[in-house]
């Protein structure tokens, strides 16, 4: 099992606030669970919140209490960045360490990410960087790509929503996408 802890780096833990009803149909805070980071040489992700379909159940909470599980493809626990089932969807906090860089990975996913502590760049394999300041964002179409935290001193932080996509190929090369690590 990967090691969990309540941040990744030297940042203080960040706070998620489940919110849903009251049985008199009021708003409330269902609960704000510490976050638990897989961590990876890089630094390491916690799993914000997770659903294993679209649109979301909240029927009798059932989104909720898959999310709060200890196994399934939506828990807390899940290690993987997308959720594998074909209409789920996930919210993540991701932080690198200084000088922290990712591996060059691929999902079979939509992904929306935004930087919101330090300075970030994603490297695609054409070689084109993307420089990231707190609140640039990139919508990410299942490329090829790595993360790089552009400070030796500091750790940065991002969010990212992913969301699997259909199947498809990938231009130029025949072949299908998939996930990758490189």
């Amino acid at each position: 099992m990967a090691e969990r802890q309540p941040s990744a780096t030297s940042l203080p833990p960040v706070k998620r606030y489940i919110l849903t009803h009251t049985p008199t149909g009021k708003s409330t805070i269902h609960s704000s669970p510490p976050q638990q980071y897989v961590r990876h040489d890089a630094g390491g992700f916690a799993r914000s919140y997770a659903t294993t379909s679209t649109p979301v159940d909240f029927t009798n909470e059932a989104d909720i209490n898959s999310y709060l599980s200890t196994d399934g493809p939506a828990s807390v626990l899940g290690t993987s960045i997308v959720v594998p089932t074909a209409s789920g969807a996930a919210c993540l906090v991701v932080e690198l360490k200084p000088g922290g860089e990712t591996q060059m990975h691929r999902t079979v996913s939509l992904d929306f990410s935004i930087a919101i502590v330090g300075g970030i760049s994603m490297e695609l394999d054409s070689g084109e960087v993307i420089k990231l300041n707190p609140g640039d964002h990139i919508i990410q179409r299942g490329t090829l790509h790595k993360w790089i935290n552009n400070s030796t001193t500091e750790p940065a932080r991002f969010i990212a929503v992913t969301v699997p996509c259909a199947p498809f190929e990938i231009p130029g090369t025949g072949e299908n996408l998939e996930e990758t690590w490189l």
